[in-house]
């Protein structure tokens, strides 16, 4: 069950629904690096499943309790679990964007499960290596 639906009648950008082999069903994005990013789990030997908008993350900023969904969870061989937001990165170069996702980062310290934030600039280099080099790049600690 999604956390969020993605595709819907309104709303900006490139939305779709992605055929994927590996889940035997129909994944929904709501961007191209989205898409790309499905593209790249379901074609990975290392990822086991995922699903996108899997769950509510509830972090504080400051003092304000917030919510998060994020875009994917993906759980690779040895049963890691990754959440996984999918941002151009010129949209992380913002200071309020960057200071929502360090807050988000630091959430997940008491969490099983750890957060990755992919741009298009892992998923290019994610075409000439494995999905645990990509991950390791981006500083994922506890992978095998």
């Amino acid at each position: 069950m999604l956390s969020r639906k993605v595709v819907t009648r309104s709303g900006r950008g490139f939305r779709g629904y992605f055929p994927s082999k590996k889940l035997n069903r129909s994944v929904q994005f709501e961007s191209l690096l989205e898409r790309d990013a499905i593209r790249l789990f379901d074609n990975s030997n290392e990822v086991i499943s995922f699903r996108e908008q899997p769950t509510i993350i509830y972090y504080y900023l400051g003092d304000i309790q917030k919510r998060y969904h994020p875009d994917f969870e993906v759980v690779l061989r040895g049963n890691a679990v990754l959440h996984i937001e999918v941002k151009p990165s010129l949209r992380l170069a913002t200071k309020e964007l960057s200071i929502k996702y360090k807050a988000i980062s630091r959430s997940y310290r008491s969490k099983p499960e750890h957060f990755v934030i992919l741009t298009e600039i892992e998923l290019r280099a994610a075409r000439n290596q494995d999905f645990y080099q990509l991950i390791n790049n981006n500083n994922v600690k506890g992978l095998s």
